[in-house]
């Protein structure tokens, strides 16, 4: 059982958790989500396992109670693609308002040049993962084959 804290529009604890997959009438759940960029301009995208529905996202996932979005980033990381990032390595994009559900994310960016073929991948959770160009991401969001959360993201504040 993982619990879930929930939050104000603010990003502030409201005091109340939730079992995660519960039903809330109020509140927020947090997210931290990372989009990795190396110097050749490419995003490191992964292709989410078929029990995740075989989409392409961002790495990521829910803030559990009693951590921070850093502190989910960098668990994050290391569960999905088995990389020990430095906190200090992320840069905070913001706090974002999920505009269609009651979420808030916290965005990151980290630029930083990885071997995949060196990554550990947690095999529930991811299938694979590849460098895309900006171009070759926005198709996938134009089929409807991204998480839509991650592909608003995208197109609204890491490449605005």
């Amino acid at each position: 059982m993982e619990l879930l804290d929930l939050y104000d529009d603010n990003g502030l604890p409201t005091g109340k958790t939730i079992e995660r997959g519960s039903k809330f009438t109020a509140g927020n759940i947090m997210l931290s989500i990372v989009f990795i960029k190396n110097s050749k301009e490419e995003y490191l995208i992964q292709k989410t396992s078929k029990e995740k529905q075989n989409n392409y996202s961002s790495t990521g996932g829910h803030v559990i109670h009693s951590e921070n979005g850093l502190t989910t980033i960098v668990r994050e990381v290391q569960e999905e693609l088995g990389l020990t990032i430095d906190p200090n390595e992320f840069k905070k994009i913001g706090l974002i308002k999920n505009p269609t559900k009651p979420c808030l994310i916290n965005l990151y960016l980290l630029n930083k040049d990885i071997d995949i073929k060196s990554l550990k991948l947690q095999k529930s959770e991811v299938e694979q993962v590849m460098w895309l160009k900006k171009q070759d991401i926005l198709k996938l969001i134009d089929k409807d084959e991204f998480l839509s959360s991650h592909g608003y993201l995208f197109k609204n504040y890491i490449i605005k």
